[in-house]
């Protein structure tokens, strides 16, 4: 696969394949978190558990979806006030 962003499209088909249920969170929220899973790819090989693959990676993403709908917006605040503080 070896995608560094996932579409809006690409982050449907993969959360459909998942069996999503899109009334609990929405397709963006997931592609976000699809984006921010790469992490556990090929972009950081000390941590690659997913090889890239879409299917492993959106599991993790639905993973902390499941914890949080909005996951995703409240870890972007988060690293933007950590980043913040470094300042």
């Amino acid at each position: 696969m070896a995608a560094k962003h996932f579409t809006k499209d690409g982050a449907k088909r993969i959360g459909e394949s998942l069996g999503i249920d899109w009334t609990k969170f929405d397709v963006e929220q997931f592609r976000m978190g699809l984006d921010v899973e790469l992490e556990h790819g090929s972009r950081e090989l000390s941590t690659n558990v997913t090889h890239d693959d879409e299917i492993t990676t959106g599991k993790i993403a639905l993973a902390h979806l499941n914890e949080f709908p909005d996951y995703y917006t409240r870890l972007q605040k988060m690293e933007s006030q950590a980043k913040e503080e470094q300042l």
